[in-house]
């Protein structure tokens, strides 16, 4: 169970308080004179959290080097070689054939951000 204790020094924040407490227990609540000092701190339960259900999640997708160079090659039609040239490079590597298979989504995903279908 959670428990939450809160204290107010200031007398109209306290009597807000205490009616958003009441209100949330279900209770009436009574005003509290200004001159009066604040109530004992007034414990609040939080219901406990519903579990969340599983969302099941489709597998990220493969890629090969034919669809990586067909992409690409694309991209040079568009005019877009220098843009190419420049996601090689932050690869490592010179050329689609040189990227190894653990890299083949991340290139994907870079690729289809310069405007390839892939």
């Amino acid at each position: 169970m959670l428990e939450i204790n809160v204290t107010v020094k200031a007398p109209e924040l306290a009597e807000a308080v205490n009616s958003l407490a009441a209100a949330l227990q279900g209770a009436k609540t009574e005003p509290i004179n200004a001159a009066t000092p604040a109530p004992a701190p007034v414990a609040a339960s939080a219901p406990a959290p519903a579990p969340v259900p599983a969302v099941p999640v489709a597998p990220a997708p493969t890629y090969n080097h034919d669809q990586i160079m067909t992409a690409g090659a694309a991209l040079i039609d568009a005019g877009k070689i220098n843009e190419l040239i420049g996601l090689l490079n932050t690869f490592g590597v010179q050329a689609v054939t040189q990227l190894k298979q653990e890299q083949f989504g991340a290139f994907a995903t870079e690729l289809r951000k310069l405007g390839a279908q892939i």
